[in-house]
């Protein structure tokens, strides 16, 4: 875990770095700054113009009575790019850019998922078991006295 963060928070940001300094001295500073301030917007504009069609996406499979988790992974995969996205940098534009497309995003999503669902059960996160969990009840489970009110242990309110 350690060697993915520094992996993320150090190489990956110099590497960022080395593309940024190859690009501007091919085509100039002010033309990469332009370039790297144009890929954030669209970016932007695309990312909130998915997440419009996620929200409309979930709220129908909600509405049908659906559990609407491919949509719930296709937002935080727009959230992954999006990210991407803004954070400048050509390495980083470009995957976010990636993520925004729906058959790039959504095998990505399920392998992340399918990679996280892996490591949580080797960290010690237990698979859900399949079959009928046996239940005993012991005694009786109707409570002995009302539960107490918050409200009325405050006292009068004074405005």
């Amino acid at each position: 875990m350690s060697l993915t963060l520094f992996v993320v928070f150090v190489v990956f940001p110099l590497i960022e770095l080395g593309v940024i300094i190859f690009v501007a001295d091919a085509i100039g500073i002010f033309p990469t700054i332009v370039l790297l301030i144009a890929m954030s917007a669209f970016g932007a504009w695309l990312v909130k113009r998915e997440g419009i069609g996620v929200m409309r996406r979930t709220r129908l499979a909600a509405n049908r009575g659906e559990l609407p988790g491919d949509q719930m992974l296709d937002g935080a995969m727009l959230a992954i790019a999006g990210v991407l996205c803004i954070v400048p940098g050509f390495i980083s534009g470009t995957i976010g850019l990636l993520l925004l497309i729906g058959p790039v995003r959504r095998p990505v999503g399920r392998r992340l998922v399918r990679r996280w669902t892996r490591m949580a059960s080797l960290v010690g996160f237990t698979r859900r078991r399949r079959g009928a969990v046996q239940v005993e009840w012991v005694g009786d489970i109707t409570p002995t006295h009302s539960p107490p009110n918050p409200a009325s242990e405050l006292g009068p309110v004074n405005d």
